[in-house]
């Protein structure tokens, strides 16, 4: 009995010398659990100091239970991170062993251009830091949608697909930039293909308002970029598309035309309701008395809206019955005026109104 104790006395003595100069910072060594509670275990790792790893070297989210991940007995790789903390452990991790295991993952995927599923923690200036397996992976703000973002915290918590298009390791430390451009182009691509094959003039459609020039809106059709010309978005005068119409609305419009060939798609909110001077005779008898809102002036008179899209002029001669140099004299935009019909044309769309008759009565 003696020589078998011996035996297994100096295998375990040849053990612990053979790991006395193989645990070094950095090192992967196996060990066994002897004991833990919920905010460290405690292994054997053939070492004159057994092992200590704290609960955020097994995992990161504070809700989980250490007992949940480890047992008594079980054994386990670690990495060593310290050879000797302030109680004589040497310190131990095994998310640093995840972490290369992610990073070579990610490397992996890198060269064979292939695309992760990272969750995004924070915005920061230029960006967003996401995370995968626990690695740092920094998307700039032009990768992160096809047009500029300006609203970067809308996205924390949420997962995103992207491709890895910088991978570098030096002794600074590792650099992983991410991207969502290229597969957004594809997913874009393939939605305006579709578009085209379905898209029909005359038909109704729903779109969403991406981006306001002067000159009109572009509106986002599944997937296909339309034009709303500003003279197509009312029968009304509108100055500019901003004074009406906001960044991410969604409008209802008629496909005017379409340009497969060469993907123009034009569009118009003002064809969805009846054009105004249609029967504009019967709507606006001459003779008769009618009220209106002034809009504008010119230099010969005012003019005086009716509805959306008709407006009346009242020539300087028939604003009043004193002489005046300017319809500004007695008249103010926005205020409400009666007027007398004098004529209605509408092949010309014009209407002359009075309001020195009114005044005459």
């Amino acid at each position: 009995m003696n020589e078998i104790k011996s035996e297994e006395f100096n295998e375990q003595l040849a053990f612990m010398n053979e790991n006395l100069s193989s645990v070094s910072v950095g090192k992967i060594i196996k060990g066994t659990v002897i004991s833990l509670n919920e905010k460290e275990a405690y292994i054997n790792i053939g070492y004159k100091s057994d092992g200590y790893l704290p609960k955020e070297e097994v995992v990161k989210d504070s809700n989980t239970q250490l007992s949940d991940l480890l047992k008594v007995g079980d054994e386990i790789e670690v990495k060593v991170i310290n050879r000797n903390n302030e109680d004589g452990y040497v310190v131990l991790s095994r998310t640093e062993i995840e972490r290369d295991e992610a990073l070579k993952q990610i490397k992996s995927i890198y060269e064979n251009k292939e695309t992760i599923t990272a969750v995004i923690k924070e915005a920061v200036n230029g960006g967003l830091i996401s995370s995968y397996r626990g690695v740092r992976v920094f998307i700039p703000a032009s990768h992160i949608e096809l047009f500029h973002v300006n609203n970067m915290e809308h996205y924390i918590g949420k997962e995103v697909e992207i491709n890895i298009i910088e991978f570098s390791q030096d002794r600074k430390g590792t650099r992983i930039v991410g991207s969502r451009r290229e597969l957004l182009k594809k997913e874009k691509e393939k939605k305006e293909e579709l578009a085209w094959e379905t898209l029909k003039e005359g038909d109704k459609v729903t779109g969403e308002v991406k981006r306001l020039t002067n000159f009109g809106a572009f509106v986002d059709v599944n997937g296909v970029d339309g034009l709303l010309h500003v003279s197509e978005i009312s029968w009304g005068k509108v100055n500019k598309p901003g004074d009406v119409l906001k960044v991410g609305h969604k409008v209802e419009a008629v496909i005017l035309s379409l340009d497969k060939e060469n993907k123009k798609l034009s569009l118009s909110i003002k064809a969805l309701t009846e054009n105004p001077w249609t029967g504009i005779e019967e709507k606006y008898p001459v003779g008769n008395i009618v009220l209106g809102k002034v809009v504008r002036f010119a230099a010969f008179g005012a003019f005086v809206e009716l509805e959306p899209g008709v407006d009346g002029l009242v020539h300087i001669s028939q604003i009043s019955n004193k002489r005046i140099a300017n319809p500004s004299e007695v008249l103010e935009i926005n205020q409400m005026v009666k007027a007398k019909i004098l004529e209605v044309n509408r092949e010309t769309k014009r209407i002359s109104l009075s309001i020195r008759e009114i005044e005459e009565v």
